[in-house]
């Protein structure tokens, strides 16, 4: 199953809120495989599991990759020498940063990307996020409207597009 496959099968899975741990037992013993605990942002960790799903072979060194936090993990992969777009490409791990006031934030996000639009626009699904495509969201959602935003001041940067 390609990446899109994947994360498509766990649309409208939801948290316990406040990063407590998730509604189906099945889901939440996948995610606390791949590195969950409690009070967690979980978006970084939903990705590991898709992309370790996807590519099971490759299944030790994504653990080495992915992070809780979705800049180290972007870090990982970039030295890693992991391939990285700047622009949308399917079946790829997109990851976002927080900008506040023009300054780069510690924190971001991340998801897959299950369709290219255009250029500058593609379709995602992300943990951690919900319909109107937040990033501190309740469940697992599609988010048909990502855009590549070069300027940004307050909200989400899209770092980079890591084709694994």
């Amino acid at each position: 199953m390609t990446p899109s496959q994947v994360a498509s099968k766990y649309i409208g899975q939801t948290e316990i809120p406040g990063n407590l741990g998730f509604n189906d037992a099945v889901f939440g013993a996948k995610m606390i495989e791949v590195g969950f605990e409690k009070s967690h942002a979980w978006c970084c960790y939903f990705t590991e599991l898709v992309f370790k799903e996807a590519f099971p072979e490759k299944a030790a060194d994504l653990d080495k990759l992915f992070s809780a936090s979705t800049i180290q993990t972007f870090s990982n992969f970039k030295k890693a020498f992991y391939p990285i777009q700047y622009l949308p490409k399917l079946n790829t791990l997109v990851i976002w940063q927080r900008m506040r006031n023009g300054v780069a934030q510690s924190t971001g996000h991340a998801g897959v990307v299950t369709e290219v639009k255009n250029t500058w626009e593609f379709k995602s699904i992300e943990g951690n996020s919900n319909s109107e495509g937040g990033r501190e969201g309740f469940e697992v959602a599609e988010n048909p409207n990502r855009r590549v935003k070069i300027d940004v001041t307050n909200g989400l940067k899209v770092l980079g597009f890591i084709t694994i």
